[in-house]
C-alpha cells in the first residue's frame, strides 16, 4: 500500500452516512491512500455511495441522482424497517496545508435533508449555505459540475455529447469557474448599474426638462425687472404729455360751443317760411299726376292689344327657324355617334378574343404548376419518410449498443457471482458445524432480547412523536413567517408608492402648483391678514370633488383674507412685484342674499343639493361659500341636470358630480383634465387617502415584522428541541438496529436449531439453483449480443442505403422548387395580363352602351323637332283691320298725356326748387348740429380722458398726478416716448407670465442639476471600470483554458497511446477565434484505423478514449479525490489491465472505484464489500489485501 505524501493538496479521510437511500444504519467508509474498490452484486447499493458523495457537495437535481424527487435520498422503509425521518452525509477533509480557506486542519462537510423538506448544510457543525459549500471546492476539480465524480453513463455521456457541451470539464480543469462566477457577477452589478444610471438619467431629463425652463424664466425675470422701471418713467412722462394736451382742449371746446347755439337760432326762423311755400305746390301736383295716370293707364291697355295681334306672326317665324337649325345639328350628331358606335364594337371584339386567349395560356400554367407541386409534395414526402427512418435506425443502434454494454456487464457480474456460490458451496458445510452447544444458550438470550425491544421500541415512538410535532410546528411557523415575509415586501412597496406619490402631491401642493403665479407667490409669503385660498378653508365630501372645482372655478384659488385692508395689501404687494393679479374675499366685506330652488326642483331625480350646503368651512367662512356656492346645483348626471336646469327660472348653474356644467343661459361646459394631480380638490384628498394608506401599511408592517421575530425566536427553540430529540432518536435507532440485529440472528439460530441438516440441503439446493440460472443467463445474455451486433451491422448498411436514396430525392426536391416557383412566377403574369384585359373590355362596354344611349336620345328628338315644325307653318295670319282701329285711338291718348306732362314738369320745377333752399337750409343745420355734437362730445371725452389718465397714472404706476411731476422730464420726446413704450409693452407681452421667484428656483434646480450630472459621471465610471473588469476576466478565462486545454491536448496524445498500446488521439476546438465559448472535437485513431470522429467508433473504444481523456485532465490539473462508478463496464479484460495499470500511476490521487471486474478488484490497495444481508438495508465490509484476503472472495458480497 502506498503511503500519502506530503505534497497532497487535499486528502479525503472519510464519508459517513446516515439513513441516506438504502443504508438505513450508520455507515463510515474510510477513503485510503491509492485505489479504494468498492464491490458488491447489482442492487446492493455500491452506487448510493456514489450518490452521497455528490449529494454533500451540493447536486441539486434528483435525477442525477437516479430518483423522481429530492425526499428520495431518505431511506424509505422496508417491511421489517420504519423510513427514517432525516438523511445525512458527512465527507471529512484532511486541511492541514490550508489549502481550503479555512482555519481548521481538518474539514467537516455535511448536508442533511429532514422528510419535511428542510435542507442543512453545514461546516463543521456551523451552518451555512449551499454557495459557501460550492465556493469552498471551487476550480478544485471537487463538485457536482467537476471530474472528480465520474457516474455510471458519465463516460458514455462524455463521448456522445455535442461538443459545445464538453466544455464544462475542461473549464473546471482549467480553474476558470471562479473567474466566471466573478465575471457572471460584474456582469449583474454592470447591468444593475446600467438600471441606476437609466434612472439617474431620467431624473436628469426631467431637470433638464425644468431647468431649460427654469433658465427661461429666470432670463425673463431679470429682463422683465429692467422693462419694468424703464416702462414706468416712459409711461408717467407720457401720461403727463397726454394730460397737459387734454387741458387745452377742454377750454377751447367750451368757446366754440356758445357761438354754435347763437347761429341754430337763426337758421330756425328761415326754416319755418319755406314750410308754408312747399305745402302749396304739392297740393297742385297731386291733382296733376292723378290726371295724367289715368290717361296713361288708358293708353297702356290699347297698346298692349295692339302688341298681342302684331307679334304673334314674328314668334312663330322665329321658331320655325330655330327648328331648322336644331334639325340640322342632329342629323349631324347621328352619324358621328353611329360611326363611334361602329369602331368601339370593332374594339370590342378584338378584347374579347384576346381575353380568351390568355384564359388558355393561363389555364397551361396552371396544369403545369399543379403537376410540379405534386411532384414536389410526393417527393418531399418520400424524402421525409426516409430522413424519419435513418433517424429511427440510428436510435435502433445506439439503444442496441447501450443494452449490449449493459449485457456484458451483467454477464461478468454473473461469472463473478458463479465463482462465489461455488466458493460458498466448499464453506457450506464448515458453518454448519458445531452449533449444538450453543441453541440452550440461544433460547435464554432470545426472552431477555425480546423484552430490551418492547421498550427501545416504546422510546422509539415516544421520541418519533415529539419529532413529528416540532417538525410540524417549526413548518407552521416557517410558513407564517414567510407568508408574513412576502405580506411585509407587498406592503413596503405599496407604503414605498403611496409615500412617494404623497411626497409628489405634497410637493405640488406646497408649491402651489395649479394655481396662478400671483396666488402662489404671494401665499409663500404669509402677509398679515391673508387666511388663505378658497380651496384651502372648504371641505368637500368624498364624491363631489370634481363638481366643486367646476363649480368654483377659478374662484377656487381666491384668497380669503380679514378685510379690505389687507386685501389692499396684498395688492400693493402683487404691483409692487409684478406678480400677476389675484381676487380677494374680505370677511368683513363679503355680501349674498339666500336664495331657496322650488320645491319641485328639491324633489327631481338626480336632485342632490345646494352646493353651499354640500361644501362644508367653518362657520366664520359660511358667508364665503353662500356667495360663491349658494346658487349652484349639484345633480348625479347629465340627464338630471338637463331637466332640472328647465325647472328653474331663478338663476341657477347645474353642476353634475362628472364636472358637466348648465349655466342659467343654457350654455352647457364640460370634458375633464389631463391628469389626476392638476385638480386641486382631488389632490386636496388624495393627500388625506395616501396618508391613511401610508400610516396603515406602516402599521401593519410593523405588526408583520413582530410576528416574524416572535416566530423565529420560537423556530430557533423549536429546532435546539428537534436536535435534542433527533439526536436522542437516532440513538435509540442505533440500541434498536443493535438489539434488532442480535434478535434476529439468535432468533434464526433458535428456529435453526436441530434442523443442520435439512437447512444444509437446503441451501446447498439454492446454491445449486442459483449456479445454473446464472449460468443460464450468461448463456442467454451473449445470443442477445450476438443478435444485437448482427442487428446493428444490418441497420448500418441500410443507413448507407437509405442515405443515397435521400440524396437523390434531396435533389429531386430542389429542382421541382425552381419550377415550381417559374410556374407561379408565370401564372401571376397571366393573371395580371387577363385582369387588365378584363377592366379595358368593360370600358369599351360602357362606352358601347353611352353611344347608344345618346343615339336613341338624337333620334327622338329629331322625330319631335319635325313635327313641331309642321304645325307652326299651317296657321292663318291674324285679321289686320283690328290693327289700324287701335292704332288711331293710341295716337290721340298720346296728344292729352303729352300736355299734362308739360303742366307737371313747370309745377316740379317749382316744387324743386323750394325743396333745394329747404335742403340747403338743413344742410347748414345739420352741420352745425354736428359740429355741436361733436363738440360735445369731444369735450365730454377729453374730461374722461383727462381724468383717466390720471387714474392710469395711480392704476399703473402708484403715483398721484402731482408725485407724477418729480419725474415730469420737460424735454421728454413723445413721438420717440410712445415708440419705446409701444416696444417695452410689447417685449413684457412677449415675455408672458413672468416668475420673480423662478430666479432663486432656477438657481437651486442647477446645484440639484449639477450633483446628478455628477452620479451619472461617476456610475458612468464604474461601468467603464466593470467592463474593464469583465474583459480582464475574460482574458484571463481565455488564457488559463487554453493553457490548460494545451496541457490536455498533449497529456490525451500521450494516456490514448498508453491504454491503446498506440494510435494517434487529438482535441480540437471548433472555433480556435473563440475558445471562450466554443465546442471541443474529439477525434481518434487507434491502431491499425482510419482517423475517424469518436462518434463513429464502437462501444469499447468510446468508452477507452473517454478514459483516456479522463486521465488526461487529471494529468493537467490533479483533483484530490476522484470516484469511478463502473467507468470500465465495456472493457475486456486486456484493456481493464492497462485501465487498472495507469491508475497506479496517479500517486497524488484518491481513486475509489465502483466495479465488478476481478481484473480492476485485483489492483486496489483496499476493497470494500457492499451487502444487503436484509432486504433494501445496505451493509459495508472493509478489507485490505495487507491482511492477506482474497479480493475473488467479496467481490459481490
Amino acid at each position: 500500500m502506498r503511503l500519502r505524501r506530503e505534497i497532497y493538496s487535499l486528502y479525503f479521510k472519510r464519508i459517513e452516512l446516515q439513513g441516506f437511500k438504502s443504508f438505513a444504519d450508520p455507515v463510515t467508509i474510510d477513503l485510503n491512500d491509492g485505489i479504494t474498490c468498492i464491490v458488491g452484486p447489482n442492487g446492493s447499493g455500491k452506487s448510493n455511495i456514489s450518490d452521497a458523495l455528490r449529494w454533500v457537495l451540493g447536486e441539486q437535481s434528483p435525477k442525477s441522482l437516479r430518483g423522481g424527487k429530492m425526499d428520495d435520498v431518505i431511506f424509505a422503509g422496508t417491511a421489517t424497517r420504519k423510513p427514517k425521518g432525516m438523511a445525512e452525509v458527512s465527507l471529512v477533509i484532511d486541511n492541514s496545508l490550508g489549502i481550503l480557506p479555512l482555519e481548521y486542519n481538518e474539514v467537516q462537510v455535511t448536508r442533511r435533508m429532514y422528510r419535511s423538506g428542510e435542507s442543512e448544510y453545514l461546516i463543521n457543525g456551523n451552518q451555512c449555505r449551499l454557495r459557501d459549500i460550492k465556493e469552498l471546492f471551487m476550480d478544485t476539480g471537487i463538485g457536482v459540475d467537476g471530474y472528480s465524480i465520474i457516474g455510471q453513463g458519465k463516460i458514455q455521456e462524455i463521448v456522445s455529447t455535442k461538443p459545445e457541451n464538453r466544455r464544462e470539464i475542461f473549464e473546471e480543469a482549467a480553474g476558470v469557474v471562479l473567474y466566471k462566477s466573478r465575471k457572471a457577477e460584474a456582469e449583474r452589478k454592470l447591468a444593475s448599474a446600467s438600471d441606476n444610471l437609466e434612472r439617474v438619467k431620467d431624473i436628469i431629463a426631467e431637470i433638464e426638462g425644468r431647468i431649460g425652463t427654469l433658465k427661461d424664466e429666470s432670463e425673463k425675470a431679470s429682463e422683465y425687472i429692467v422693462l419694468r422701471d424703464r416702462y414706468k418713467y416712459v409711461g408717467v412722462n407720457i401720461i403727463i404729455h397726454n394730460i397737459d394736451g387734454l387741458i387745452r382742449t377742454v377750454e377751447n371746446s367750451r368757446n366754440e360751443l356758445i357761438e354754435m347755439e347763437n347761429q341754430l337760432r337763426a337758421i330756425d326762423e328761415r326754416s319755418e317760411n319755406i314750410e308754408l311755400k312747399i305745402e302749396e305746390i304739392r297740393d297742385k301736383s297731386s291733382m296733376l299726376d292723378q290726371a295724367y295716370e289715368e290717361a296713361n293707364a288708358e293708353l297702356l291697355e290699347k297698346i298692349e292689344e295692339l302688341n298681342t295681334i302684331t307679334s304673334r306672326g314674328q314668334v312663330n317665324e322665329e321658331k320655325i327657324q330655330g327648328i331648322e337649325r336644331e334639325l340640322t345639328r342632329l342629323e349631324s350628331v347621328i352619324e358621328e355617334t353611329k360611326n363611334k358606335l361602329e369602331a368601339e364594337n370593332n374594339n370590342f371584339a378584338e378584347l374579347e378574343a384576346n381575353e380568351k386567349s390568355y384564359r388558355a395560356e393561363k389555364g397551361q400554367a396552371l396544369a403545369a404548376l399543379q403537376k410540379a407541386e405534386a411532384d414536389f409534395n410526393e417527393s418531399k414526402r418520400k424524402l421525409e419518410a426516409i430522413n424519419s427512418e435513418i433517424e429511427n435506425s440510428k436510435d435502433d443502434i445506439i439503444s442496441l449498443s447501450n443494452k449490449n454494454i449493459t449485457r456484458k456487464a451483467d454477464i461478468s457480474t454473473l461469472e463473478n457471482y458463479v465463482t462465489t456460490l461455488n466458493d460458498r458451496k466448499e464453506k457450506l458445510s464448515e458453518e454448519y458445524s458445531g452449533k449444538d452447544e450453543t441453541d440452550a444458550e440461544n433460547a435464554r438470550q432470545l426472552i431477555q432480547l425480546e423484552e430490551q425491544y418492547r421498550e427501545v421500541e416504546n422510546k422509539q415512538n415516544v421520541a418519533a412523536s415529539q419529532l413529528n410535532e416540532i417538525i410540524a410546528n417549526i413548518r407552521s411557523l416557517e410558513d407564517q413567517t414567510s407568508n408574513n415575509a412576502k405580506q411585509i415586501e407587498d406592503l413596503s412597496n405599496k407604503y414605498n408608492r403611496t409615500l412617494a406619490r404623497k411626497n409628489t402631491i405634497e410637493e405640488m401642493e406646497s408649491n402651489y402648483e395649479g394655481y396662478n403665479n400671483a396666488v402662489r407667490l404671494l401665499m409663500k409669503q404669509h402677509t398679515r391678514g391673508i387666511i388663505g385660498t378658497v380651496s384651502d378653508l372648504i371641505k368637500v365630501p368624498t364624491g363631489y370633488e370634481v363638481a366643486t372645482e367646476t363649480a368654483l372655478g377659478a374662484a377656487m384659488q381666491n384668497i380669503i383674507c380679514d378685510d379690505d385692508a389687507s386685501a389692499k395689501s396684498a395688492v400693493r404687494w402683487l404691483k409692487d412685484n409684478k406678480a400677476g393679479r389675484a381676487t380677494f374675499l374680505p370677511l368683513s366685506s363679503i355680501r349674498y342674499n339666500k336664495q331657496y330652488p322650488e320645491r319641485e326642483i328639491e324633489n327631481a331625480p338626480g336632485y342632490l343639493g345646494v352646493a353651499s350646503e354640500i361644501v362644508k368651512a367653518e362657520d366664520k367662512y359660511h358667508s364665503i361659500l353662500e356667495y360663491l356656492l349658494g346658487r349652484v346645483i349639484f345633480t348625479s348626471n347629465m340627464d338630471d341636470a338637463v331637466r332640472i336646469s328647465k325647472m328653474t327660472s331663478k338663476g341657477y348653474r347645474i353642476v353634475t358630480t362628472d364636472g358637466e356644467v348648465i349655466n342659467s343661459s343654457g350654455a352647457i361646459t364640460g370634458g375633464k383634465f389631463k391628469n389626476k394631480s392638476a385638480n386641486i380638490l382631488e389632490r386636496k384628498n388624495e393627500i388625506k387617502e395616501l396618508s391613511e394608506a401610508a400610516l396603515k401599511h406602516r402599521e401593519q408592517i410593523t405588526a408583520l415584522r413582530e410576528e416574524i421575530t416572535a416566530a423565529n425566536v420560537k423556530i430557533a427553540e423549536l429546532k435546539e428541541s428537534r436536535g435534542k430529540v433527533y439526536d436522542e432518536l437516532q440513538q435509540i435507532e442505533v440500541d434498536k438496529g443493535v438489539i434488532a440485529s442480535e434478535l434476529e440472528r439468535i432468533k434464526k439460530l433458535t428456529d435453526d436449531a436441530g434442523s443442520h441438516k435439512d437447512l444444509y440441503a437446503s441451501e446447498l439446493d439454492t446454491l445449486n439453483g442459483d449456479i445454473e440460472r446464472a449460468t443460464d443467463m450468461v448463456t442467454k445474455h451473449r445470443a442477445e449480443i450476438a443478435d444485437a451486433e448482427a442487428e446493428i451491422t444490418r441497420l448500418n448498411n441500410h443507413i448507407e442505403e437509405l442515405m443515397g436514396e435521400a440524396e437523390k430525392y434531396d435533389n429531386r426536391v430542389n429542382k421541382l422548387r425552381e419550377i415550381t416557383l417559374e410556374n407561379k412566377l408565370q401564372l401571376s403574369e397571366q393573371d395580371a395580363r387577363i385582369l387588365g384585359l378584363n377592366e379595358l373590355i368593360e370600358r369599351v362596354r360602357d362606352t358601347i352602351t353611352d353611344l347608344e344611349n345618346e343615339l336613341e336620345e338624337a333620334a327622338e328628338a329629331y322625330e319631335e323637332l319635325k313635327e313641331k315644325h309642321h304645325m307652326l307653318t299651317s296657321s292663318d295670319a291674324e285679321s289686320s283691320e283690328k290693327i289700324l282701329q287701335l292704332t288711331e285711338f293710341k295716337q290721340n291718348l298720346e296728344e292729352r298725356i303729352k300736355e299734362l306732362g308739360v303742366s307737371i314738369n313747370d309745377n316740379k320745377a317749382a316744387y324743386e326748387e323750394a325743396i333745394k333752399d329747404q335742403k340747403k337750409l338743413a344742410h347748414e343745420l345739420n352741420e352745425l348740429q354736428d359740429a355741436k355734437y361733436k363738440l360735445e362730445v369731444k369735450s365730454a371725452k377729453s374730461e374722461t380722458l383727462l381724468d383717466t389718465q390720471k387714474d392710469k397714472l395711480w392704476d399703473e404706476f402708484e403715483v398721484s398726478f402731482a408725485e407724477a411731476q418729480d419725474i415730469r422730464d420737460d424735454d421728454f420726446g413723445i413721438t420717440a416716448g410712445n415708440k419705446e413704450a409701444k416696444e417695452i409693452k410689447l417685449r413684457i407681452a412677449e415675455l408672458g407670465d413672468v416668475n420673480i421667484s423662478s430666479i432663486e428656483e432656477y438657481k437651486s434646480v442647477s446645484k440639484r442639476y449639477e450633483f446628478m450630472t455628477a452620479q451619472e459621471n461617476d456610475i458612468s465610471t464604474a461601468m467603464k471600470e466593470l467592463r474593464s473588469i469583465i474583459t480582464n476576466m475574460e482574458r484571463n478565462i481565455r488564457d488559463k483554458f487554453k493553457e490548460n486545454f494545451d496541457k490536455v491536448v498533449i497529456n490525451f496524445e500521450h494516456s490514448f497511446r498508453e491504454l491503446f498500446g498506440g494510435g494517434h488521439a487529438e482535441l480540437r476546438l471548433e472555433d480556435e477565434s473563440d475558445p471562450l465559448s466554443s465546442g471541443i472535437e474529439i477525434i481518434a485513431q487507434p491502431p491499425g484505423k482510419k482517423l475517424k470522429n469518436i462518434n463513429l467508433m464502437s462501444g469499447g473504444e468510446k468508452t477507452l478514449t473517454a478514459i483516456a481523456l479522463m486521465f488526461a485532465v487529471i494529468k493537467a490539473k490533479p483533483t484530490p479525490f476522484c470516484i469511478l462508478d463502473e467507468v470500465e463496464a465495456a472493457l475486456d479484460e486486456a484493456n481493464i489491465e492497462r485501465f487498472s495499470s495507469y491508475l497506479k500511476r496517479f500517486e497524488d490521487v484518491q481513486f475509489a472505484l465502483i466495479t465488478h471486474h476481478k481484473a480492476t478488484m485485483e489492483h486496489a490497495d483496499v476493497l470494500y464489500g457492499v451487502t444487503m444481508p436484509e432486504q433494501g438495508i445496505s451493509r459495508v465490509l472493509s478489507l485490505k489485501f495487507e491482511d492477506g484476503f482474497d479480493p475473488s472472495e467479496y467481490s459481490n458480497e
